[in-house]
């Protein structure tokens, strides 16, 4: 007898949390609905292949974007002489204006006031 309504509470349990997965399951399923929808969506937009006639101008296409990306590094790369002109720049002026200071009587700045002021602005550089 004890067996048997141990068995009648347990499939009761059953089905009691098979009853709330499926609530759960319910009202979950929109949104799982529009984000499987969104996430096929976004592989078809994200495709870049084109219908036969039209494939050839996203060659051409390519092929200008390879030129043009030539073209931007050349100019990343004269930002980075320039910056490295100007880094040189600032230290040298730096180094001049401390023997300027040390060689005068009033030396009211301190070689540790000028090296923080050229970490700031280096730090403002990068």
């Amino acid at each position: 007898a004890y067996q048997i309504v141990n068995i009648i509470i347990l499939m009761n349990l059953l089905v009691a949390l098979m009853n709330n997965t499926m609530d759960i399951i319910q009202m979950d399923k929109e949104k799982q609905w529009k984000f499987y929808r969104t996430e096929i969506w976004i592989r078809f937009l994200n495709d870049k292949e084109l219908c036969p006639p039209f494939n050839l101008l996203d060659l051409l296409l390519s092929c200008f974007k390879c030129t043009t990306d030539q073209e931007n590094k050349k100019k990343k790369e004269a930002k980075e002489v320039e910056k490295t002109r100007y880094i040189n720049l600032v230290s040298r002026l730096s180094k001049r204006y401390l023997r300027h200071v040390e060689d005068s009587d009033a030396n009211d700045a301190t070689r540790e006031d000028l090296e923080n002021a050229k970490r700031n602005i280096l730090s403002h550089l990068k």
